[in-house]
């Protein structure tokens, strides 16, 4: 029943009872008060109705108490239920969680029960029609789309896949922001990507200033991409640095000669001559890729050099392709060195 129903009916119900009691009996009553000369005098029905109005209006207390009751659960259980779902934001971004104090003790047993899983969101699901969720899917299909988007306010974990994807947002439209990122203590493969498309799309400043940041935890991959900004004369670095970065990143025999192979196409025959010699001296694994380059260059004799420093079992392939070449039996050069 409504309220304002309540009030009606009891007013109605209070005048037509001190009528009917008027009816009965029209006599008057004298009330006196305790230690004092005053009285009062009334009839019988008007005393009957203030008790029942004393009555109606003592239910009103109750009945406004129940009210303000209510709004407070109310209120605790949306603060609650607020506290719940700021649990599983911060689970679904970091994997941790701030813990709170609950009112109403199933939402406690909740946090403990969602504190057991670990959340991964699909933005391919239908709204929630809840606002901090909704807007939070709303972030993360434009970072999907490849978009940056603002997540200081909700603090994700270095290893959160759309702190990742946003972070690569970023690098690929701010090379100064890659830089930043080369100079943070992000994750190596964050640092890795933000290098690699310094050294694609960078200026010869971006490319130096990369590199100095990433001698740390430069690998093959990494100097392949420098290597390939070097060949394009993307950069000034010069021969030495190129040699230090593969000797860092740990070149192997294959390594070299993968590279010799890979960068005849964008070197002139004279610079891919003396860059894989300046490798070689540097280090012996660059050596079969430098006699590689002399064979495709066709300079039998700098091999033959390059061979006596060596012992007759060390490149038998090479001693191979030269006898057979001596027989004039030539074979393509990349069968030996496939």
């Amino acid at each position: 029943m409504k309220f304002k129903y309540y009030i009606i009916f009891a007013i109605l119900f209070i005048v037509a009872v001190g009528i009917y009691v008027y009816t009965l009996d029209s006599s008057t009553y004298t009330l006196s008060t305790p230690h004092q000369t005053q009285s009062f005098n009334l009839p019988v029905a008007i005393w009957i109705a203030m008790v029942i109005l004393v009555f109606f209006i003592l239910s009103l207390v109750f009945f406004l108490g129940e009210w303000i009751r209510g709004l407070l659960v109310k209120y605790n259980d949306n603060k609650d239920f607020e506290k719940i779902t700021h649990q599983i934001i911060e689970q679904t971004n970091k994997k941790t969680f701030t813990k709170q104090i609950y009112k109403n003790q199933h939402f406690n047993l909740l946090s403990k029960i969602l504190a057991r899983f670990d959340f991964k969101p699909d933005c391919n699901t239908p709204k929630s029609s809840y606002l901090k969720i909704d807007k939070l899917f709303d972030i993360y299909e434009q970072i999907d789309l490849g978009n940056t988007q603002d997540l200081k306010k909700y603090d994700p974990s270095c290893d959160n896949a759309f702190f990742i994807k946003n972070t690569c947002n970023k690098i690929q439209k701010d090379l100064k922001f890659a830089l930043e990122v080369l100079a943070s203590d992000l994750g190596i493969d964050l640092k890795k990507y933000a290098f690699i498309h310094v050294m694609q799309k960078g200026s010869d400043k971006e490319i130096q200033k990369a590199l100095e940041l990433s001698q740390a935890f430069l690998d093959k991959e990494m100097s392949k991409e420098l290597f390939i900004a070097y060949s394009q004369n993307r950069t000034t670095l010069d021969r030495e640095s190129i040699a230090q970065a593969c000797t860092k990143a740990g070149y192997c025999q294959n390594d070299y000669l993968k590279l010799a192979r890979e960068s005849k196409p964008f070197l002139s025959p004279d610079v891919w001559l003396k860059l894989f010699e300046y490798l070689a001296d540097k280090n012996e694994n660059a050596e079969k890729s430098y006699l590689y380059v002399l064979l495709d260059l066709e300079m039998i004799d700098l091999v033959n050099e390059r061979l006596s420093r060596h012992s007759k079992n060390e490149f038998l392939i090479v001693n191979a392709y030269l006898d057979l070449k001596k027989l004039d039996k030539n074979y393509p050069l990349e069968i030996f060195f496939g």
